[in-house]
């Protein structure tokens, strides 16, 4: 057999095959062990074309809504004047993590790689950098956030983001951008969804973009059970017309929404450091290094499969010396044998770290001190008032039991999209 050399072989393949063919024709010829360095090879292989380039990226945690978002609207902002690439903030082989979003790919009919990842979205190990810091026309969309992170900042300066679309706190960071940001909502794809609706190419909205989406809204709004308190009329109204649109989603909504909120659930073959690295967002404070993991299991599972609180420890620390990270923050599972509260620890890269473990006490006392501290910024944010912390703050307590973890219980309702927010607030 004679081995065509690298360059005739892309220009052979440029040739012949679309990329989601050339995607499937990547694993068959190579294998499994094979398949990230050759992802790469493909995204070599003039992943630019000469039309101006928007990237869009989902937020850092890379979750079922993030990555659905900045899927879908790469294909709306797709056309034969603008490449659109939708880009996760995760290594590709982290796809395989996030069961709810490998279930939902295939259930969309996507085209997808052995792992379960979709072929027409780029993963951060896989961009060319040096190439795309020489594309002058470059710019950046944001979804499912509102603020770069440092990652995505080091590639694109603030003039360059031209649209943002999310569902967090923090407000205008680009205020020349096209901003549409809505705190309440329960997913970033309900406005994705209506900015399909606005546009007048109606065949863009496909129907794998249909079940995508619907399939992220029901995730993030919990089915819209009420009482989980997510989702609004606004999150109802977008499901609805991609119903009467596309008739989707593929299944009963019910026993669909179950399927995918079991799958995510499912993590019983991951390791401790898996569930790190399952969802997690990153943020300086005080030029400190942050991770902030939410974590599908509860507190005591995880000591349980570490071995001890003093393993959990140790392997959030060799995860930190690995990523560059100061502080781990791991936000747990409601635990029902606490009375559905949830747990919050504190983890140093070095316990002899006087910053890090300053930042860590000063968001744990002043959690401990709410509601009455809370400024008016926060008190005014809705998940703040439907997660009851207006009224009665974290209700933070020590959870002795685990210790030397530094951890404590706090009210089952509150979720990172409160935490961050606070430690932010006492940071600054």
């Amino acid at each position: 057999m004679r081995l065509v050399p690298a360059t005739a072989l892309q220009r052979r393949l440029r040739r012949i095959c679309s990329p989601s063919t050339l995607g499937a024709l990547i694993f068959l010829a190579f294998g499994r062990l094979g398949l990230r360095r050759l992802c790469l090879v493909s995204q070599e292989m003039a992943p630019f074309d000469g039309r101006p380039q928007v990237f869009v990226v989902g937020n850092e945690a890379a979750d079922v809504d993030s990555l659905v978002s900045a899927y879908a609207m790469a294909q709306l902002l797709n056309s034969s004047e603008m490449q659109a690439i939708a880009l996760a903030q995760i290594p590709r082989e982290e796809f395989r993590l996030r069961g709810d979003a490998v279930a939902l790919f295939r259930d969309a009919g996507s085209q997808v790689m052995a792992d379960g990842s979709p072929v027409a979205m780029m993963f951060w190990d896989e961009v060319p950098w040096e190439q795309v810091d020489q594309l002058e026309q470059r710019s950046l969309a944001l979804v499912d956030h509102n603020k770069m992170t440092e990652q995505v900042a080091a590639h694109f300066d603030s003039k360059r983001v031209t649209h943002v679309l999310d569902h967090h706190a923090g407000g205008i960071a680009y205020p020349d951008a096209s901003n549409v940001i809505d705190e309440s909502l329960g997913s970033c794809c309900s406005l994705v969804v209506e900015r399909f609706a606005a546009s007048p190419d109606d065949s863009k909205l496909s129907k794998e973009l249909g079940v995508l989406m619907a399939g992220a809204i029901l995730l993030d709004c919990r089915n819209f059970d009420k009482d989980a308190k997510k989702g609004t009329a606004r999150d109802v109204a977008a499901l609805k017309h991609l119903k009467t649109s596309l008739d989707v989603p593929p299944k009963k909504e019910g026993p669909w929404y179950k399927e995918l909120m079991e799958a995510r659930k499912d993590v019983a073959h991951l390791s401790v450091r898996d569930l790190m690295l399952l969802d997690m967002k990153v943020v300086t404070l005080r030029s400190l290094r942050v991770a902030c993991c939410s974590i599908f299991r509860t507190a005591r599972e995880m000591v349980q499969q570490a071995g001890s609180p003093q393993q959990v420890m140790e392997v959030a620390q060799v995860l930190s010396k690995d990523r560059g990270y100061d502080v781990v923050i791991l936000l747990f599972n409601k635990d029902k044998s606490m009375g559905k509260r949830r747990a919050l620890a504190f983890i140093t890269l070095d316990s002899a770290d006087a910053a890090a473990a300053a930042l860590c006490g000063d968001i744990v006392q002043q959690m401990l001190a709410t509601p009455g501290n809370l400024p008016e910024e926060l008190r005014q944010n809705p998940l703040y008032q439907t997660q009851g912390l207006v009224d009665d703050g974290f209700q933070m307590e020590e959870f002795k039991e685990l210790q030397p973890l530094n951890v404590y219980s706090l009210k089952g309702d509150v979720s990172r999209k409160t935490v961050l927010p606070f430690a932010s607030m006492v940071a600054k």
